[in-house]
């Protein structure tokens, strides 16, 4: 039987963007998800910070993995993000915890760290699908 984190990447890992990005899955376990990227030149804004939307992308892509640790496919339905500071370089790391959860719906709390300094939290809502993770 696989892993929680195999069935989790191989899911996954047919997502285009994040693949794109460049970001993985490095843990997750039932209710948390902890996705990272290594910040490239093409994820710097015209001020050499770290883009916005790749903060937004692994916190939403951490919050779904996380959501998908619980048994089902989730999407997410709104999201609230407050950045606090910037980086240019280094590893980009999102940590996701599902803090409530019901038949149909789930919230998940996200913090994004760079080299040990929060940048942001992001606040996800998402829709709990019926499609459930695969067994194999």
């Amino acid at each position: 039987m696989s892993s929680l984190l195999d069935v989790c990447r191989k899911f996954f890992g047919t997502d285009r963007f994040v693949e794109m990005c460049g970001i993985q899955i490095v843990e997750c376990r039932e209710g948390y998800a902890k996705c990272e990227v290594t910040i490239a030149d093409h994820h710097l804004n015209g001020i050499n910070a770290i883009q916005g939307g790749v903060l937004f992308t692994i916190a939403d892509f951490s919050a779904a993995v996380a959501a998908f640790t619980l048994g089902r496919v989730a999407v997410s339905i709104n999201a609230d993000i407050s950045f606090f500071r910037n980086c240019n370089s280094g590893t980009l790391t999102a940590e996701a915890e599902v803090i409530s959860q019901t038949y149909n719906l789930c919230s998940c709390d996200v913090n994004v760290w760079c080299n040990g300094e929060k940048l942001a939290n992001v606040k996800v809502g998402l829709f709990r699908t019926k499609q459930e993770i695969p067994n194999d």
